[in-house]
């Protein structure tokens, strides 16, 4: 995961502004998915409100596998920095969050193979072929969700959190592939082929997060 701390800063540097030296900060640390490893800063702006700046991610993970004969390997990938506003609600732990994730999110399959599969119905044996397939989660998202942890107070040292939310937005599909005027199969046949896929991966609009850990309040 490439590490960008440009979420970080502003966060800081807004809070700096509004807070001033007397507003308690928090640096924190934490566990997740689809983020393995979550890190951020964050502080309280007045009893009800608070700034954060995060990045997650840590997943970059190679499959393999075989689907209809066809040898299959790729990556998956998942990798965000976050900008956040909380709210307090009960001026308690409880916040409301909403914010907006920056995103490095890609799965990438690559089939081979030596057996026989079907493109759009029509058999077609792989041998010495290929057919790569791209999804991509959009480089920006809206984040909706709830937590813990990060409230005004006056109390300095060790603490925790919990977050609890998803990120708002589509895959997208891309596909190449070396059939095209081979074996009868046509640019239509891939194109009908690569929409199954595509209908699929559309349906997903939702990508649910969690995360936990402990906090260092200063």
């Amino acid at each position: 995961m490439k590490f960008n701390p440009t979420p970080l800063a502003v966060a800081a540097l807004l809070c700096i502004v509004v807070c001033g030296s007397a507003c308690a900060q928090d640096a924190y640390l934490g566990v997740g998915v689809p983020g393995l490893v979550h890190l951020g800063y964050a502080a309280p702006v007045g009893a009800n409100w608070g700034l954060r700046g995060e990045v997650s991610g840590g997943l970059n993970r190679t499959v393999n596998g075989n689907r209809n004969g066809v040898d299959m390997t790729g990556t998956v990938k998942y990798s965000t920095l976050g900008a956040f506003a909380d709210y307090f609600p009960f001026e308690g732990r409880f916040r409301l969050v909403a914010g907006v994730g920056f995103n490095d999110t890609k799965v990438t399959l690559k089939a081979t193979g030596t057996n026989s599969t079907t493109i759009n119905g029509k058999p077609v044996n792989m041998t010495g072929e290929y057919y790569n397939v791209a999804i991509t989660y959009p480089s920006a998202t809206p984040y909706l969700g709830i937590g813990f942890g990060h409230q005004n107070s006056t109390e300095k040292g060790l603490g925790f959190f919990t977050d609890v939310g998803a990120m708002l937005g589509k895959f997208s599909f891309s596909s190449s592939t070396s059939l095209v005027g081979k074996q009868n199969i046509t640019q239509a046949d891939v194109d009908a082929q690569s929409a199954k896929v595509r209908d699929d991966v559309a349906k997903v609009t939702v990508l649910p997060s969690i995360s936990l850990g402990a906090v260092y309040r200063f």
